[in-house]
């Protein structure tokens, strides 16, 4: 698997994900990442509105599998 993409903003790599940059991650559409979310196979905390997706949790579907 690919290594995390490098941040312009200078966040910490083990930084929660937005949803569209993990699934592009994970090589999946964001759409099968909406549908493990609502099965709750997949982790995530909101910030307001926002959903992120945590690192351990990109880094163990990267490596389990979705």
């Amino acid at each position: 698997m690919n290594p995390p993409p490098p941040t312009s903003s200078g966040a910490h790599p083990r930084s929660p994900w937005p949803l569209d940059a993990a699934a592009a991650y994970l090589q999946i559409s964001a759409r099968h990442l909406h549908r493990l979310l609502g099965a709750n196979k997949v982790r995530s905390v909101r910030l307001g509105r926002r959903r992120l997706i945590p690192d351990a949790e990109v880094q163990r579907l990267a490596r389990d599998g979705c």
